[in-house]
């Protein structure tokens, strides 16, 4: 689970600098002020937040339950590769997951807001537990076919589309306020951190026992999530608005419209993810056709980006204050760019891999600076539906964007059509830099 962003000192607008930190005004509900420790000095630790019990029985078992998920994104690429041989489909596939997710994105941001956060993860994860067995049981048995991974795909997405603004919006609720920060970036190892082992692992299993074994594991592992969930005594959440869905939905707009910080920062996402993350959703074509290398070496290319992230949640740690958080959201898109754009003219599988662990890196820094800039910006009872906000800009941009890239990859080759992303990263995110800077004075 990767945890929300938010504003900050100079991020936001009204914000009132003060001897604890800053104290935020938010532009819809005038009167509605939050004390952000995050901001000020000594430095928190980058594992402050795991001294929680309930955040470390929870990031113990996203560990383990994405663990099994990266298994089965190498494992599900892998297939359906296997099956068409054409990187068109691997894009297809990520369309049809996009597709829910931008459909439900703000419903589920809502239901965030309104239910109780771990009952909804509970009832979610027990979902994506089922339907890793049966896509086991299909390919373990030979009946497999792209209309059903397709489908199973869509399925998962609607079931995230609840999963992740509830996931996002939990962990303010189990750390303190001084902690978000590093929360996010410990909730975003728990997700990239576990592609280290989870692709490399999944790339050994195809090899020795195909694609079911993958899908198999993870549906075991979603059992330590449900677990931690189960165990966990989470404080209470404001009291769920009694007001119609509609009124929800609509304020979720407002509150886009009236924040020009948060559209901003929404802005930089959508570009780094429709254009240049669709490099991971390409992989298995890449590896095929550019590496000429099999399942374990794919499993070592998706681990790649997940050592980078190690790293950077040892970097964001030391951004204490908001004033440079814009700064460090554009920057890291740019090289994010840049370093996407390089990728995918290298055909050496070793300098693949180091590039893909600085991209990890950049990626990292980007989304959780992003995430939590959005989440310190957000009032507590709206947070859930900017974090659905969050969810549909990164992953239905990277899914939407991975089809074109999959149709282009189809005419000039893969690694072409991923350069090509990663250079119109670059070009859009010079212009975003000053833009996000200006967010700050």
């Amino acid at each position: 689970m990767a945890a929300g962003g938010g504003g900050g000192a100079g991020a936001v607008v009204g914000g009132v600098a003060g001897d604890a930190g800053v104290r935020l005004d938010h532009p819809i509900l005038p009167g509605l002020t939050a004390q952000v420790a995050v901001l000020p000095a000594p430095r928190v630790s980058a594992f402050a937040p795991l001294r929680h019990r309930d955040f470390r029985l929870l990031w113990i078992g996203l560990v383990i339950s994405n663990t099994g998920s990266w298994m089965q994104f190498v494992a599900l690429g892998y297939l359906v590769d296997r099956l068409t041989q054409s990187p068109l489909y691997l894009g297809i596939l990520a369309f049809a997951q996009a597709v829910p997710r931008l459909m439900f994105a703000l419903v589920g941001g809502t239901a965030a807001d309104r239910m109780d956060r771990r009952r909804v993860l509970l009832a979610t994860n027990l979902f994506l537990l089922i339907s890793a067995g049966v896509l086991g049981l299909l390919t373990a048995t030979g009946r497999i076919q792209i209309w059903q991974v397709l489908v199973l795909g869509a399925l998962n997405s609607l079931v995230q589309s609840f999963d992740v603004p509830a996931r996002h919006s939990l962990v303010p609720q189990l750390v303190e306020e001084r902690e978000v920060l590093t929360a996010v970036t410990l909730n975003s190892v728990a997700f990239n951190g576990s592609g280290i082992f989870g692709p490399s692992l999944g790339g050994v299993i195809i090899a020795a026992a195909g694609e079911a074994g993958c899908f198999y594991l993870n549906a075991a592992s979603f059992l330590a999530v449900v677990a931690a969930l189960w165990v966990m005594t989470v404080p209470p959440q404001q009291a769920p608005s009694r007001a119609p869905l509609s009124d929800d939905l609509r304020e979720s707009v407002q509150l886009l419209r009236a924040d020009r910080r948060v559209r901003r920062f929404l802005g930089a996402l959508l570009v780094l993810s429709f254009f240049g993350r669709p490099y991971i959703r390409m992989m298995p074509a890449f590896a095929r056709e550019v590496l000429h290398v099999g399942a374990t070496s794919l499993g070592l290319l998706q681990a790649a980006p997940g050592a980078g992230t190690l790293a950077a949640v040892l970097l964001v740690g030391r951004v204490s204050e908001a004033r440079g958080m814009g700064v460090l959201l554009g920057t890291a898109t740019l090289i994010f760019g840049i370093l996407v754009a390089a990728f995918g003219v290298v055909p050496s599988f070793h300098v693949a891999l180091a590039l893909l662990v600085l991209i990890g890196t950049a990626q990292s820094l980007a989304l959780s600076t992003a995430n939590t800039l959005i989440q310190l910006a957000a009032p507590p009872h709206a947070r859930g539906r900017l974090m659905g906000l969050y969810s549909m800009v990164t992953f239905g941009g990277f899914a939407l964007g991975s089809l074109p890239v999959g149709a282009a990859a189809d005419v000039i080759g893969v690694g072409p059509a991923v350069s090509l992303g990663g250079v119109i990263v670059v070009l859009l995110a010079i212009w975003f830099l000053p833009r996000l800077r200006d967010r700050e004075r």
